[in-house]
């Protein structure tokens, strides 16, 4: 059918529709597992990985590209999942990691603040003090990253193909709503569609190459692909040797994949 990606505020009910939707679909479930892949390619604690995803970026904030290699590591681990063209995704800002991509329903879980302050205070025993806190804290830091990442407001309803009330329709029935909408023609997953799953896969393992590079870690490069052509865009220092050009394209060569390497970079003098 297609790829379903929730979004959805702290205690929304987000876990239950992505288990609801995986079980009546039965496809994949993919969440919090990403995380963990992550942190292994790289060698790191998942709480680091889930530490530097809820932590707010800032222009001055020494983490900061280790955070955004994170974030390319995060789409191109996703990325290798959406082969079937079936798959039930339930976190960390699915709505723009898969932008642009066709047969992907986004969703929004929305609730109201009292709703979801009962949940906490029910699952996890707090005063309604903290509950009401700690939802308000991890909601404004999620909506900060989204911001700072993506310069998207993760309010915005344009990200979203549909956007649910659970305080007005259960999660049985968010199901069921969803798997009918999965049905119609604009979600059905055709070969064009899988080939197009198949080139965004080849272009996030070419950025998770490029920012895995230091030469080539900073530089703010698109990546873009298709029958396994691949188009690197964006800027970069011009150096007499040419060696960064070079070394652009050796890196995307040298990924599974890649069969031609084509450079739209502007160059620019690094010592003016």
């Amino acid at each position: 059918m297609a790829i379903v990606s929730i979004c959805r505020g702290s205690k929304s009910g987000g876990q239950a529709l992505a288990e609801c939707l995986a079980d009546y679909l039965d496809y994949p479930l993919l969440g919090r597992e990403i995380l963990q892949t992550t942190a292994t390619a790289f060698g790191v604690s998942e709480e680091e990985v889930t530490h530097h995803f809820h932590r707010s970026p800032t222009v001055w904030d020494r983490h900061a590209a280790i955070r955004r290699v994170y974030v390319v590591a995060v789409q191109a681990t996703l990325a290798e999942h959406l082969s079937t063209g079936n798959l039930v995704y339930h976190g960390l800002a699915g709505q723009v990691l898969l932008r642009g991509l066709p047969s992907v329903m986004r969703i929004r879980l929305i609730a109201p603040v009292e709703m979801r302050v009962r949940v906490l205070m029910e699952s996890d025993g707090m005063t309604r003090s903290a509950a009401d806190q700690h939802i308000r804290t991890v909601d404004a830091a999620r909506a900060r990253w989204v911001k700072m990442m993506y310069g998207e407001h993760i309010e915005d309803p344009t990200l979203y193909d549909m956007v649910i009330n659970v305080a007005t329709m259960s999660i049985p029935t968010a199901c069921d709503f969803i798997a009918v909408g999965l049905q119609q023609p604009e979600f059905a997953v055709t070969d064009d569609v899988l080939s197009q799953f198949g080139d965004f896969r080849v272009a996030c393992r070419v950025k998770l190459a490029l920012v895995s590079e230091s030469e080539t870690r900073g530089l703010p490069l698109e990546v873009k692909a298709h029958a396994g052509v691949v188009t690197v865009s964006g800027s970069a220092p011009m150096l007499a040797t040419g060696e960064t050009g070079d070394r652009i394209a050796a890196i995307a060569r040298g990924v599974r994949g890649v069969k031609e390497v084509r450079l739209k970079v502007q160059w620019f003098d690094p010592y003016p």
